[in-house]
């Protein structure tokens, strides 16, 4: 019988250097396709949540205006019935319609809790430490007077009479230029430069209208308006102490007096920002009239 040689076998042939380097750089390549995906989706994810967080307060004040018939202010009476010359600003208002009554009645009791909420914080500008009684937004108080009513929305709720009263209400923007189209909350926390507010700041510790208070959680109209309102890097007023930013791509995410939440990019002009902050184009500060122009009527388009 004839008999083969054994074969020998086969060395085991590995990846050649070129090999290597082709497929080093076929994922190199699915990576950088890949990653500005994820980074978009996470982003993306983490402006729902500061959407949901602006539509809950902003609803939460309109609860507040239901039951007590205005709308919570820079700065309101303290619900200490005993402290009788302190002051709190809206965060503080709004707590029992956000599911955080225990600091309220902790509050109203002469207490002085600080805690963390997160409702208060938009994750894509988060604070160095969970500890502290962070605020990444702020309300709409106009031009931080209370010669009329339509200064802002968001008034000195401490003055109840005269042509000074502070108590607007919801159907007081209605009748006007509508609560759709009336700002009420917006963020206040990005770029760098912004500090985060605190929303337990003594709402009488400084008149909005100087916004010379960084950590103070209001927006309006001081001086003749920036060039850019939204994320602007002007520092002072009328610059990032008193407008609206954020470290979202594009624009802010704010918060309607209507309860809805809604975006404004940061290529919106002066005069379209200056209608979304007064509810009747009727402005008591000659400065703060350059900001609102008259001929404009707001649509559909000037938001998101």
């Amino acid at each position: 019988m004839h008999r083969h040689p054994p074969s020998r076998p086969r060395a085991a042939r590995g990846f050649t250097l070129v090999e290597l380097l082709v497929v080093i750089t076929i994922i190199a390549v699915l990576m950088g396709l890949l990653l500005p995906a994820v980074q978009a989706a996470r982003e993306g994810g983490r402006r729902t949540v500061c959407s949901n967080n602006i539509y809950q307060m902003s609803l939460g004040s309109v609860r507040h205006c239901d039951q007590f018939g205005y709308i919570a202010g820079w700065k309101n009476k303290h619900p200490n019935p005993a402290n009788t010359s302190g002051v709190v600003s809206w965060p503080v208002n709004l707590m029992p319609f956000i599911e955080r009554n225990d600091i309220y009645k902790s509050i109203a009791a002469g207490n002085t809790p600080t805690p963390y909420v997160a409702l208060f914080v938009c994750p894509s500008s988060p604070p160095d430490s969970q500890t502290q009684p962070s605020l990444a937004y702020a309300g709409n108080c106009g031009t931080g007077s209370n010669v009329n009513k339509w200064d802002g929305v968001m008034l000195d709720t401490t003055i109840t009479s005269g042509t000074a009263s502070g108590r607007i209400n919801m159907e007081d923007v209605s009748t006007a230029d509508g609560t759709a189209f009336t700002l009420l909350l917006s963020e206040k926390c990005g770029p760098a430069i912004v500090s985060l507010g605190t929303w337990n700041v003594p709402a009488g510790y400084v008149s909005p209208a100087a916004f010379t208070f960084v950590g103070f959680p209001a927006i309006g109209m001081s001086g003749a308006p920036p060039t850019k309102v939204i994320n602007t890097t002007v520092a002072g007023p009328p610059g990032y102490q008193s407008q609206p930013s954020s470290n979202h791509p594009g624009g802010v995410v704010c918060g309607f007096c209507d309860g809805h939440a809604g975006f404004l990019k940061d290529s919106i002009a002066p005069e379209v920002y200056g209608q979304l902050l007064t509810s009747n184009n009727a402005l008591s500060s000659a400065a703060a009239q350059t900001w609102v122009s008259r001929s404009h009527v707001l649509s559909e388009g000037d938001v998101q």
